[in-house]
């Protein structure tokens, strides 16, 4: 995948990832988690996809 399609997939999805803690809440998680955790769980979720993604392309 080219890289202007994985950085708005990855920044879509951080948001995403945030809308659903906040709206789940700190009563209920553990911890809130900071931006950069956020991203972090933004690019694993994309990682995995772009697996996929090479996985379907090789027949596999």
């Amino acid at each position: 995948m080219d890289s202007k399609t994985v950085e708005k997939l990855e920044a879509k999805t951080e948001d995403a990832i945030a809308e659903i803690m906040q709206k789940i809440g700190v009563r209920k998680l553990p911890i809130s988690p900071v931006r950069r955790t956020l991203h972090l769980m933004a690019k694993a979720a994309v990682t995995v996809y772009e697996a996929a993604v090479e996985n379907q392309s090789r027949g596999e």
